[in-house]
């Protein structure tokens, strides 16, 4: 069992530390297996409130590897190549510029830069939830508009850069690949493949700055057998529970966790000490 002072932020109790991590990757496999709406973009955030920035982004990128390789077992040849090296090719740059931030950020000390990641994070949280409201009249423009080379440099070069950064270029992928017209099925899988691809170049260059060492590893061990429990509950609620509704609970959650980011506040860390302080 890895040291878990490492990972754990001060004052966080080891019961709500697990309860938010479990979560976080139950909803990763729930989000690639079951819906195709990068719903997975919530792990994050929830990890921030109780994790260290540089864990959280560490020890996600293998499990999320794991996750895409479960995907594209089920979508194995359901995948267009043109249009995913269209948003793979100029995804590394993106990629080469985020690991150049963390580099950054590591050598002068990447708690000096903690806050400022988090608000990011917040942010695209904040965006993504904003995007669920409006996904509709986004999917209709969006299927209106067909995209062209400068579209796919520009959707590669964000979703490189914001993978790197805080894994969240679901949406980018998702609203690129949607305005394709490629039906739902190539979709999924053409997403899929995308983020694996993705993910598996980011790799290394996360063990070469050293965000990834043995300890991630080690601690990534007693999280694996969540994702295939993620990943059934997925196929389970994707034939039983509206994807409008369960948006909306992710939308809602997003925000909420946004929020908390981008003011550097813990709402439940806060309920928790209230309600165990002392009466006065």
């Amino acid at each position: 069992m890895p040291d878990l002072s490492t990972f754990m932020l001060p004052g966080v109790p080891a019961p709500i530390f697990w309860l938010f991590i479990a979560a976080a990757i139950l909803i990763q496999g729930i989000s690639k297996s079951g819906f195709a709406g990068g719903a997975g973009i919530l792990s994050l955030p929830l990890m921030m409130l109780v994790m260290p920035v540089d864990k959280v982004v560490a020890c996600l990128l293998p499990l999320l590897i794991l996750c895409d390789m479960n995907a594209i077992y089920h979508h194995w040849h359901n995948k267009v190549w043109r249009n995913i090296l269209r948003i793979y090719l100029p995804a590394v740059v993106g990629i080469l510029l985020g690991v150049l931030v963390w580099w950054w950020a590591g050598r002068e000390e990447v708690e000096s830069y903690e806050l400022s990641i988090k608000r990011f994070v917040g942010v695209i949280a904040i965006l993504f939830g904003l995007y669920i409201i409006a996904k509709e009249r986004s999917l209709r423009w969006v299927s209106e508009h067909q995209p062209g080379n400068k579209s796919a440099l520009a959707a590669g070069l964000s979703a490189g850069f914001t993978s790197t950064i805080a894994h969240a270029a679901g949406p980018i992928v998702s609203l690129y690949m949607f305005a394709l017209g490629m039906g739902k099925t190539l979709f999924v899988g053409t997403v899929a493949w995308t983020f694996t691809l993705i993910n598996l170049t980011k790799l290394p260059f996360y063990v070469g700055i050293g965000l990834i060492e043995w300890e991630i590893l080690r601690f990534d061990l007693f999280l694996i057998p969540l994702i295939p429990i993620g990943s059934f509950l997925g196929h389970w609620m994707h034939h039983r529970i509206s994807e409008y509704w369960f948006n909306r609970v992710i939308m809602v959650l997003t925000l909420i966790a946004g929020v908390q980011l981008v003011l550097n506040v813990n709402v439940v860390l806060m309920a928790l000490s209230w309600f165990l302080s002392p009466a006065l």
